[in-house]
């Protein structure tokens, strides 16, 4: 087992809440993990491509996880992972059987729905435009700690939940925001120096038990506890150290160890509360965000102490003040949730939105596939969000009841918006992260072992509807981010104009035809690719040197080193700029502050991708299609019989981008033709 995960918690984690929590007060920080995100599975999309395309290795079964670790199944989700998906590969899960496929399309469903309404509600409220993204964070979190395959896997699972926590509440108080953010963060910090003395403890203690178990097993040929330390593995050590059975291990280490876990369960579960539902529940929108932090808070808990029932169950006294705290915890938020009707909706939509997504999770079966779909979940809220946006400014829509005559008027743009995140989400199972990463590469380089003569074009068509997905994800959370940094009064006349053109209504029926097109033919080809993928991904996975095709590790390792340097480097070089600006404080009151190392991070991770975006958008996305939508009415026109069917410039840049997407096809075609992967 490596330390490295817990020394990259302890050092880098901490500052960078801290910071996140001055980012909380800034629309640019409310657009930070939006633009992030998009750009991020767009880019991972592209290195598989160039991997696949230079025969490098890709992704293999058993390095398929969070970082790069072997993937272990936990008694958490292996009975769900037998039930829903017997024959499980990346991406495909739900193709196994009929039951199962529908079953999944129905949560899937049932999780669109209600993270609609949910951000129909919150958007009421301007304070609240980042909290479902942040929520999704905070999702993504929790996951990435319930199905931690190792147990300093499950400390850094902890604390992106403390940092995602500590943004969350900063964003929905307003007033006092970073405050109340980094005083909530300095809090769960105790929690999670409680996991990581328990890790570490643990770590010393019950590591020599392991080895000798393992060694014992594989003498005789058999294998009873998982790979690594984990704790899974750690349930046998426990109840055998419990009747004396381990030495050096008794009663009081047993105890020390479950007192330490039970201390970060408490601040995840009572934590969170004391700052957001037990001040000012009946305000808005604190009377909202409550009693979800009150959720995500006591599931996280649960989930930790879930997996360590058994140690807590073996030390004497720490089980019997564990359900005493729990009953009266769980009676305290069911009473002051069910004060409003407005948050008993919330409620009931929150809990199916979860329960479907749960339920999506479990059949994935992996770890890595559980944090694959709230990834790929993060960035289909995205969508969604681009969807609440538009209704609750342009439409004036604040609840669901308005969602029908809303619905009516502004189908055209919704439509588009719906396709964008069916195609990008999935509703089968092959538009998770890896999934479609998985789709992509076998894609472009698996050979299908049953679909011999017609691979080629279920390659050529689901590999190029992946990329054309991962494409239009990333345009439509750049139109979110650019809402979001836009301001006021913006200051830049094109950055406005960018603004309006994109989250305004359809500038013209021929753009919005091309845009439906294309969200068409990402939902087909993800859907046609299926078979490809479930034929030939046994042969893309099993690579021959079974590597990755990043060292994340390494470059995690380096990132880690020179995270630091870089920020006193950014934050010494970036001044404050115009003749409005503040003045600079200089001195270690500056440095300890944290403001002028959120303003040198503001201008280097969101500035300048703000400003390729929008200069990208105005030089070359609008012109583009602008033309191809000219283009496409022009050819409807001469279909209807219509005489006049070259409309000068327009039409002849509309058969160049015409020109270029054919030339784009022809590309893809070769790259699937000429670089197949074949068998190892």
């Amino acid at each position: 087992m490596h330390f490295f995960e817990a020394a990259w918690a302890l050092i880098l984690l901490p500052p960078a809440g801290v910071a996140f929590s001055y980012l909380a007060e800034t629309r640019r920080g409310q657009a930070l993990t939006l633009i992030g995100a998009a750009w991020l599975s767009l880019l991972a999309a592209l290195a598989v491509l160039a991997a696949t395309v230079l025969r490098y290795p890709t992704i293999h079964q058993a390095t398929l996880t969070f970082w790069t670790f072997s993937v272990t199944q936990s008694p958490f989700n292996a009975a769900t992972t037998t039930l829903l998906a017997p024959n499980f590969q990346v991406g495909i899960g739900y193709a196994s059987t009929p039951v199962a496929a529908a079953l999944a399309t129905t949560a899937a469903l049932v999780v669109a729905l209600g993270q609609t309404h949910l951000m129909i509600q919150l958007r009421s409220d301007a304070r609240l435009a980042a909290l479902m993204r942040l929520v999704s964070l905070l999702s993504f979190s929790a996951v990435a700690l319930i199905m931690a395959p190792g147990l300093f896997q499950v400390v850094l699972g902890f604390e992106l939940c403390g940092l995602f926590a500590a943004l969350l509440i900063g964003s929905a108080l307003g007033t006092g925001a970073g405050r109340a953010a980094r005083r909530t963060y300095l809090v769960w910090r105790l929690g999670g120096l409680s996991l990581l003395l328990a890790a570490a403890f643990i770590y010393v203690k019950f590591s020599g038990p392991i080895e000798v178990a393992a060694t014992a097993a594989a003498k005789h040929g058999a294998s009873v506890v998982p790979d690594g330390l984990n704790l899974a593995a750690l349930t046998a050590i426990w109840t055998a150290a419990a009747h004396g059975q381990v030495h050096g291990v008794g009663g009081r280490t047993l105890t020390l160890a479950a007192a330490l876990v039970l201390l970060a369960a408490i601040t995840a579960a009572g934590q969170i509360p004391w700052h957001s539902l037990w001040r000012g529940l009946g305000d808005s929108p604190g009377a909202t965000a409550a009693p979800l932090l009150g959720v995500l808070g006591v599931t996280v808990a649960t989930s930790l102490l879930a997996q360590t029932y058994t140690l807590l169950q073996l030390a004497a006294g720490v089980l019997p003040a564990l359900v005493v705290l729990a009953a009266i915890s769980s009676l305290v938020l069911a009473v002051l949730a069910l004060r409003e009707s407005s948050l008993r909706r919330f409620a009931a939509f929150a809990a199916g939105s979860m329960a479907g997504a749960v339920l999506v999770g479990f059949g994935l079966g992996t770890p890595s596939g559980a944090v694959a779909l709230a990834v790929a979940a993060m960035l289909g809220g995205s969508a969604l969000g681009a969807v609440s946006v538009h209704l609750s400014r342009d439409l004036r829509v604040d609840t669901i009841h308005k969602l029908g005559p809303a619905w009516r008027q502004a189908r055209p743009t919704l439509v588009v918006l719906l396709l964008a995140l069916a195609a990008c989400g999935g509703l089968v199972g092959a538009g998770t992260f890896f999934g479609r990463a998985a789709v992509l590469g076998a894609a472009f380089g698996g050979v299908g072992a049953g679909l011999r003569g017609a691979s080629f074009w279920l390659r050529v068509i689901g590999g190029g509807g992946e990329l054309l997905a991962s494409g239009i994800l990333a345009a439509a959370c750049a139109r979110v981010a650019l809402a979001a940094l836009r301001g006021a009064d913006p200051s830049d006349p094109r950055e406005a104009r960018a603004t309006r053109r994109h989250l305004g209504q359809p500038r013209g029926r021929g753009q919005l035809q091309v845009l439906r097109a294309w969200a068409v033919l990402a939902v087909l080809s993800g859907l046609l690719s299926l078979p490809a993928v479930h034929f030939g991904l046994g042969s893309f996975l099993a690579s021959r040197k079974g590597g990755t095709a990043l060292p994340l590790e390494a470059w995690a390792l380096v990132l880690t080193l020179l995270a630091p340097a870089l920020g006193a480097v950014t934050m010494w070089l970036v001044r404050p700029q115009g003749p409005s600006a503040a003045p600079e404080r200089a001195g270690w009151d500056a440095l300890m502050d944290g403001t002028q190392l959120v303003e040198g991070g503001e201008t280097v991770v969101l500035g300048w991708p703000a400003r390729m975006v929008d200069s990208f958008t105005t030089m070359i996305w609008d012109p583009v299609s602008d033309a191809a939508g000219a283009s496409f009415q022009s050819l409807l026109e001469l279909m209807e019989g219509e005489p006049n069917w070259w409309p000068g410039w327009s039409g002849r840049a509309g058969v160049a981008t015409l020109a270029v997407l054919a030339l784009a096809v022809a590309v893809v075609a070769w790259v699937g033709a000429a670089h197949p992967v074949g068998l190892p």
